[in-house]
C-alpha cells in the first residue's frame, strides 16, 4: 500500500456523495416562465411570474450556488469517510499455528487456503509484517518467519502433519508471545475440541468414511524345543488389525506388495465401527512387504509396512546353584527373541550366584546377581529349622524407585526375610526398598557409564526364601534388563518402528576398547539415512547424513515408509515406519468452523489499524470550509439583484425616451441594449429580455 494513499475507516461515509447527483438534480429541474419584449422597464413590477409547462430538464446553467454546493458535499464525505494513513513506524506480527496432528493430512489443501485468506486479512494493517507459520510439533521449527507473505504461503504449502494425538496448546501460547499485544494469531484445525476458548481458531475439517490399518504384529513361528535348549524359528508370522471408523458397513480390498509383486487382491467386510483382522505369513525370501488396503479420503492409514523382525544377538550363561531358580532364569532367557544359550564362564549376560565372583565381578560384565549365603550360614539356618526358630517374613510394604525397569510394577504381593548382606557402592541406583534396605539396586558399567552395556542388576533378599518366581512383577523385572542389555550390543538389527519413535543405534567404533570404556564414545562418527516410502512405489526417497557418537538414539521417519541406518558398508538399523495412532482416522469429530473468528476478530483488526495509523490532521478545517461554503451559497440564493447590473431612469410613455446604464454608461436617445433582468419574487422567476433596438 502506498504511504501517500489513505484507507477509510468508514465507508459507509462514502455514501454522502450521492448529494452530488441531488445537487445536480436540483440545478437541472428550473421552473419555465414565458418570455416578454418590451422597449422599455415601466412594465417590470406588473409582470408576475408566471408558470406555462410546469418543472423540466433545461441546460445546466453554471453558477456559484452549483459549485459551492458541490463542494460541502465532497467536503462533507470525506471527513465521514474518515480517512487515515499508516504510521511509517508501525509494525505487527501475525502468526499461523498449523495443527500437526495426522488427521490434517486429509485437509491440508483446505488449512493452506485458510492461512492465505487470514493473512490477507492482515495485510496492510501496518507498515511492516512479520508473518511466521508455526507448527504443533514441538520438536519442528517455524516453518517460516520473515516478511514474504508469498514465502509464509509456500512453506505453508509444504508442510506435513504427521504427529499423533497431542497438545496444542504449548504451540499456541508460542504464537500468543511471538505476535505480542499488537499482533494476531491464527490456528488452524480440525476439530473444535483442540481449540481453547478464547483464541481465533478456524476449522477445516469435515466428516469422512475411513477405514484403515490399527496396529500389526509380527512373530516367530517356532517348533517345540527340548528342556534347556532354543527353539528353532522356521518363519514369521504377521497379523493386522483394520478399524472401520465410519457410522456404517464398509467393503475394501486390501492385497500385498513385496518387491516388485503383488498377491491378487481380497475382500474384507467390517460393521459399522467394528474391526477385522487380517493374518498371513511372509513370503519365502522376502524380509519386507507391505499390507495395502483399496485408498480412501485418508491415506496414511491405508498402507502398513512391516520388516522381518531380526534383533540382536544376545548370549546368556545361567550359573545358579539352586534347581528352581536356575529354571526360571532359562525361561525367561527362552521367551526373549534374539537370545541363545551359553556355557558358563562366558556369555553377554551372566545370570549367577553373588559368590561365583570373588571379591566381586568385573565392570564390563553384564549381569543379574542373586545374593547366597555362605556355607556356614547355611548350617546355621538348618540348625535354626531343626530347632523350630524360623525366620518371619517381613510385612514392610515394597517402595519402587521411579526408574524405566520398576515402572509400573506392582510388588504388593511380595513375600520375603527381608534385605540380605550384600553391600551397595557408591553410585549404585536403588530400585526397591523394604524397611528402610535395599532388596534391589542398578550398577552402572565401566567409567561410570549409565548405560546397561556392563550393568549390574543386584537382586539383594533370599531368593528361594520368597515367592519372587511367582510374582508376575519379578518376571518383567528380569525381562527388561534382558532387553535392555540386548539393545546395547554391539551389531545390526530389524525392527518394526511406529513413526516418529526413537530409534537406537549403536555407532561406536569397530576397533573401540572395552564395552563400557571411553574410548567406545571417542570421535565423531557420520550416519547415513536412507529413507523409502511405502506409497508411490518407493517414490520421494531421500538420504541424510546423521552426525553420531558411540550409542546415539534417532527417531523413525515421520511418514511411513523403510529406512536403513548405516556406518560405511555396515547397516546397523533396518526398519520400517508405520503409522502410528488409529485414532487420528477418525473423522467422527471433524467440522467446519470459525471460533472467535467474527466480531472478536474483527474488532482485534479495527484495534490494531487504529494503533498503526494516524487520522487526517485538516478534518477540522474541512469542516469550517464545507459550513462557509453551504453559508456563501444560501446568500446567492437569497439575492434579489445581480451586483453587476444598476438600473435607473423612470417609466415614460411608449416612444419616450428611456435610458438604461450599465457599468456607468448612460444615451440618451441611444440604442437600448439587450439585457436579461433576473426578478426574484417569492418562489417565482421572471426573465425579461430586452432586445436591440434603434428608436427613429
Amino acid at each position: 500500500m502506498s504511504p501517500l494513499l489513505p484507507t477509510f475507516s468508514n465507508l459507509a461515509g462514502l455514501w454522502a456523495l450521492l448529494g452530488v447527483p441531488a445537487v445536480l438534480a436540483v440545478h437541472f429541474l428550473q421552473q419555465r416562465s414565458r418570455r416578454v419584449v418590451t422597449s422599455t422597464l415601466f412594465l417590470l413590477d406588473a409582470l408576475a411570474p408566471e408558470s406555462k409547462g410546469g418543472r423540466r430538464w433545461e441546460r445546466l446553467r453554471a453558477s456559484r450556488a452549483l459549485w459551492l454546493q458541490l463542494l460541502a458535499v465532497v467536503l462533507a464525505a470525506w471527513v465521514l469517510a474518515g480517512p487515515r494513513w499508516l504510521r511509517d513506524e508501525s509494525s505487527q506480527t501475525v502468526v499461523a499455528v498449523l495443527d500437526s496432528s495426522a488427521s490434517m493430512e486429509a485437509f491440508r489443501e483446505e488449512a493452506v487456503r485458510a492461512v492465505a485468506e487470514k493473512f490477507s486479512e492482515s495485510a496492510g494493517a501496518a507498515a511492516r509484517t512479520e508473518w511466521i507459520v508455526l507448527s504443533s510439533d514441538p520438536r519442528q521449527p517455524p516453518l517460516y518467519r520473515g516478511a514474504d507473505r508469498r514465502a509464509a504461503l509456500r512453506a505453508a504449502e509444504a508442510w506435513r502433519p504427521r504427529m499423533g494425538a497431542h497438545d496444542c496448546g504449548p504451540a499456541i501460547r508460542l504464537a500468543r508471545s511471538l505476535a505480542g499485544g499488537a499482533g494476531a494469531t491464527w490456528f488452524v484445525t480440525d476439530s473444535r475440541a483442540k481449540t481453547p476458548p478464547d483464541q481465533p481458531a478456524v476449522g477445516v475439517g469435515r466428516a469422512l468414511a475411513n477405514a484403515g490399518f490399527a496396529g500389526a504384529v509380527v512373530s516367530g513361528v517356532e517348533d517345540a524345543a527340548a528342556d534347556g535348549e532354543t527353539p528353532a524359528r522356521r518363519g514369521h508370522a504377521w497379523r493386522a488389525l483394520v478399524r472401520n471408523f465410519s457410522g456404517g458397513p464398509i467393503r475394501r480390498e486390501w492385497w500385498i506388495e513385496a518387491g516388485a509383486g503383488r498377491t491378487p487382491a481380497q475382500t474384507v467386510e467390517i460393521g459399522a465401527g467394528g474391526l477385522a483382522e487380517l493374518a498371513g505369513r511372509f513370503p519365502g525370501g522376502a524380509d519386507a512387504l507391505t499390507l495395502v488396503l483399496a485408498p480412501d479420503d485418508f491415506a496414511l492409514d491405508d498402507r502398513l509396512p512391516l520388516v522381518r523382525p531380526a534383533p540382536k544377538r544376545l548370549t546368556i550363561a545361567v550359573e545358579v546353584a539352586d534347581r528352581e531358580t536356575r529354571g526360571f532364569f532359562q525361561k525367561i532367557v527362552a521367551g526373549v527373541a534374539g537370545t541363545e544359550r551359553a556355557p558358563r564362564g562366558s556369555g553377554g549376560l551372566r545370570i549367577a550366584d553373588w559368590g561365583v565372583f570373588q571379591p566381586q565381578p568385573p565392570g564390563d560384565v553384564s549381569g543379574i546377581f542373586l545374593m547366597r549365603e555362605a556355607a556356614e550360614t547355611i548350617a546355621q539356618r538348618e540348625a535354626r529349622e531343626a530347632a523350630g526358630e524360623v525366620r518371619q517374613a517381613r510385612r514392610e510394604a515394597i517402595v519402587a524407585e521411579r526408574h524405566p525397569l520398576v515402572a509400573d510394577l506392582n510388588w504388593q504381593g511380595f513375600l520375603g526375610t527381608g534385605a540380605g548382606g550384600l553391600k551397595r557402592e557408591p553410585g549404585d541406583e536403588v530400585l526397591l526398598w523394604q524397611g528402610g534396605e535395599a532388596l534391589a539396586w542398578l550398577r552402572r558399567g565401566a567409567e561410570g557409564r549409565e548405560d546397561a552395556r556392563g550393568g549390574q542388576l543386584f537382586l539383594n533378599f533370599d531368593w528361594t526364601r520368597s515367592n519372587a518366581a511367582r510374582l508376575p512383577a519379578m518376571v518383567l523385572l528380569a525381562r527388561r534388563f534382558t532387553k535392555r542389555v540386548q539393545e546395547h550390543q554391539r551389531g545390526g538389527y530389524a525392527e518394526n518402528f511406529d513413526t516418529g519413535a526413537p530409534v537406537r543405534v549403536d555407532a561406536r567404533p569397530v576397533g573401540a576398547a572395552g564395552r563400557g570404556s571411553a574410548a567406545g564414545v571417542a570421535g565423531g562418527e557420520t550416519l547415513t539415512v536412507e529413507f523409502s516410502p511405502a506409497a508411490d512405489g518407493g517414490k520421494g526417497g531421500w538420504t541424510r547424513e546423521v552426525p553420531a557418537s558411540g550409542e546415539t538414539v534417532l527417531r523413525a521417519p515421520e511418514e511411513a515408509g523403510f529406512f536403513t541406518v548405516s556406518r560405511g558398508g555396515e547397516v546397523l538399523v533396518r526398519g520400517a515406519a508405520q503409522f502410528a495412532d488409529a485414532r487420528q482416522g477418525d473423522f467422527s469429530a471433524a467440522e467446519t468452523f470459525s471460533e472467535n473468528a467474527g466480531a472478536l476478530a474483527a474488532a482485534a483488526r479495527e484495534a490494531a489499524w487504529e494503533r498503526n495509523s494516524r487520522p487526517d490532521p485538516l478534518a477540522p478545517l474541512w469542516l469550517l470550509l464545507m459550513g462557509a461554503a453551504l453559508l456563501w451559497s444560501w446568500r446567492e440564493k437569497f439575492s434579489i439583484f445581480d451586483s453587476r447590473f444598476l438600473i435607473e431612469g423612470a417609466a415614460t410613455p411608449t416612444g419616450a425616451a428611456g435610458a438604461v446604464t450599465q457599468s456607468g454608461v448612460a444615451g440618451d436617445g441611444a440604442d437600448f441594449f439587450q439585457r436579461k433582468i433576473s426578478h426574484r419574487h417569492g418562489s417565482t422567476q421572471s426573465k425579461i429580455e430586452n432586445r436591440e433596438s434603434k428608436i427613429p
